[in-house]
């Protein structure tokens, strides 16, 4: 039996709810559906939780209205506004339980406003790229009742909840896909959504850094992802090393991409999603799919998951 099963993947951003289904038939997965639906006003997770339950499910209704889910099984993804995320070194030597304790000291020394006992931290440990014997981790801590409310706005429609990811990290897994997962070489991916873009780093397709920088306007994105390229603490980098580069995220036109190329001296791929996978014949004419593929990254990303 294969480990994949149907599967949707809903990433939640302040102003919409976006969906992507995937099936697998038994010999290849499918592309079952690409949606979006906006909400009637910002989605705020510090309102009351009737009023984000109402506003996340009159948007879901409005998705099933269109066409309905086959999958039971969903998992979400959330901007960079719900994650507070910190890269960290750490001594290899200590066990698991010993090392987390170590990660939430840390973290409730940098964040003393947000309890760590409220948050539920994901440890995701990086490859030392500069084979120093160093050993770093990027932590990503979001609020327990954020993901307590997505489990029971899944309970309220008889789904099961598997995965809740950074809607850039889930981003990254198609990246990670791509040729079966066999990539070499270095890799860069920019993200940006909304007020914050992130970057990752990947050597030979495994994670070796990640950033989450706040901008004040798009004017800002630019002069930021150069500070990372060339005063980077964490890895000795620059663009001429760079393999692969690419950019995922809400409203990135053509024009910004080729700035961005000639100011980084990269060459961006705007990445599809849905370049890889079998896609029912009726989605072929839809706007989602055919203009507006990149910024499904997150949704897409999440929903190929399969551990």
């Amino acid at each position: 039996m294969s480990a994949f099963q149907n599967h949707a993947g809903i990433n939640l951003t302040s102003s919409k709810m976006q969906i992507v289904e995937v099936n697998y038939s038994g010999e290849e997965f499918t592309l079952e559906n690409v949606d979006e639906e906006y909400f009637n006003e910002y989605l705020d997770f510090n309102a009351k939780e009737p009023k984000i339950i109402a506003s996340m499910q009159e948007a879901f209704n409005e998705l099933l209205a269109r066409k309905s889910l086959k999958s039971k099984s969903v998992s979400f993804t959330l901007s960079h506004e719900h994650f507070k995320s910190v890269m960290l070194p750490y001594d290899n030597s200590l066990i698991r339980n010993d090392l987390m304790e170590q990660f939430k000291w840390e973290f409730s020394m940098l964040y003393p406003k947000h309890p760590v006992n409220d948050m539920v931290l994901h440890v995701i440990k990086v490859e030392d790229y500069n084979k120093e014997d160093k050993y770093n981790a990027v932590i990503l801590a979001t609020y327990r009742k954020h993901l307590e409310l997505i489990k029971f706005f899944c309970q309220q429609n008889n789904l099961e909840l598997r995965f809740v990811d950074n809607a850039h990290i889930a981003s990254d897994n198609i990246i990670a896909l791509r040729n079966g997962g066999l990539s070499e070489g270095f890799c860069f991916s920019l993200f940006i959504a909304g007020n914050y873009i992130s970057v990752t780093f990947r050597a030979n397709n495994r994670l070796i850094y990640f950033n989450v920088i706040p901008v004040a306007n798009a004017g800002e994105i630019l002069p930021k992802v150069t500070e990372e390229l060339t005063k980077n603490k964490y890895i000795k980098v620059s663009s001429d090393i760079i393999n692969e580069s690419y950019i995922a995220g809400e409203n990135i036109s053509e024009s910004f991409i080729q700035k961005a190329n000639d100011v980084l001296n990269l060459n961006f791929e705007k990445i599809n999603p849905f370049e890889e996978i079998s896609v029912r014949p009726e989605i072929f004419g839809k706007k989602m799919f055919s203009q507006k593929a990149n910024s499904f990254t997150s949704a897409a990303g999440i929903a190929f998951r399969i551990a």
